[in-house]
């Protein structure tokens, strides 16, 4: 025992009774896939903040709009919508939704008390925090790293774009079957894959970087396995996987496809209601080139330099060493992304919230640091791109 009475386990003695002693309870430590959530959670809940500040200040309150207008407001509309009353021919807007996240937030609001808006939010929620959990559990296999994979969550979190994780907008639910698909591609549990693939395919069109994923993960897994002269076994999962995989996007595209009476519904509703296309960049191309020989507005100038950054980190990511199908599923997220047409230019820094693992090269630059920094890092990241967020989808959106 030491001078001071203290053993080095911080067992204490107690007077009186000899052979007694105490311990100071140890802190409990989580998880590591636990403290992403909890961090994730914890950026969310700051960016709901300085939303409600904000909506309360200045020329922000010229928008009329409520704190919880702007949470179930946006695409919120559409899938509140389809919630309540389906798709309607009246409202071909509405077919460019895809029905897995309206029919999430239906299965909630048949709970007593539960309304649409409120089922809507608490699917975000919940799906955010799967998804948090997924990207810290992807990041452990990828990295074998704790630190490097909760700093992953943080800086995913508190991305441009981010705000979508804050609304009743899909992108939650999407990201967390993405992220848990990709962890059952390299866990190798291929049914488990293609079904959650085949679920996101009812949620985005993303999923076509997850179905990309899957092909090219079964034909590594088939040519290896034709190598080694495997038995049957090996085979019928894999490819299991790759015909489960599709059918979610493609079942929704036929169904678009007949009540509109078009073999390309979805995409003529894309074209001709909301004016967006797949034009391989060139309007993006375009308004970039622009921004730097005209005068423009400080949201174009916003929006550029985040979807230069996103491109450069689409660059950056492909030198890390992780399975190549996780960049295939990358690299088609960004192009996506980056290659629609540019008239909602607003909107890219969300379409790119899918591609998680643009995240990762990031977090190892940022991971070493220390927890004194990096905290209030986060934090002016979450800050940052929140008020970005709401500038342009209100004070850009009302100077236009």
């Amino acid at each position: 025992m030491s001078a001071s009475g203290l053993r080095s386990d911080t067992a204490v003695a107690v007077p009186g009774r000899p052979g007694r002693s105490w311990s100071l309870p140890r802190p409990v430590r989580l998880p590591p896939p636990a403290t992403a959530a909890v961090v994730y959670l914890g950026i969310r809940a700051l960016s709901l903040s300085v939303v409600a500040f904000l909506l309360r200040q200045g020329a922000y309150q010229r928008a009329r709009l409520s704190f919880v207008q702007w949470i179930i407001g946006g695409d919120g509309g559409f899938y509140r919508a389809i919630a309540a009353h389906g798709y309607l021919l009246t409202k071909p807007g509405r077919f460019a939704s895809f029905p897995g996240y309206p029919g999430a937030i239906d299965a909630l609001a048949w709970l007593p008390g539960v309304s649409i808006a409120l089922a809507g939010f608490v699917v975000t929620v919940l799906a955010g925090l799967a998804a948090a959990w997924g990207l810290a559990t992807l990041g452990i296999k990828l990295t074998a790293d704790s630190r490097i994979s909760v700093t992953m969550v943080a800086v995913w979190a508190a991305a441009p774009g981010s705000i979508a994780l804050s609304r009743v907008h899909s992108e939650a639910l999407f990201c967390a079957l993405a992220v848990w698909a990709l962890v059952a591609l390299v866990d190798r549990r291929w049914l488990t894959a293609g079904i959650l693939v085949m679920l996101a395919g009812t949620v985005r069109s993303t999923a076509l970087a997850l179905v990309a994923a899957v092909a090219v993960a079964v034909v590594l897994a088939l040519i290896r396995a034709a190598r080694d002269r495997q038995r049957i076994g090996a085979w019928w999962r894999p490819v299991a996987a790759l015909l489960l995989a599709p059918l979610g996007l493609l079942g929704y595209q036929v169904y678009v496809a007949r009540v509109t009476h078009r073999p390309g519904g979805w995409f003529w509703i894309q074209e001709h209601v909301f004016h967006q296309t797949f034009d391989w960049g060139a309007s993006t191309i375009r308004v970039i080139s622009d921004t730097f020989v005209d005068q423009v507005s400080t949201a174009q100038l916003l929006l550029v330099v985040t979807l230069l950054g996103a491109v450069a980190l689409t660059v950056w990511s492909l030198t890390e060493r992780v399975p190549v199908y996780l960049h295939v599923y990358t690299v088609v997220v960004a192009v996506a992304a980056f290659a629609t047409s540019a008239n909602w230019l607003s909107e890219k820094p969300r379409y790119f919230l899918p591609a998680f693992l643009l995240a990762l090269p990031v977090a190892r630059l940022l991971a070493p640091l220390r927890t004194s920094v990096l905290v209030p890092l986060i934090v002016v990241l979450t800050l940052a791109s929140t008020w970005m967020g709401v500038y342009l989808l209100v004070i850009a959106h009302l100077a236009a």
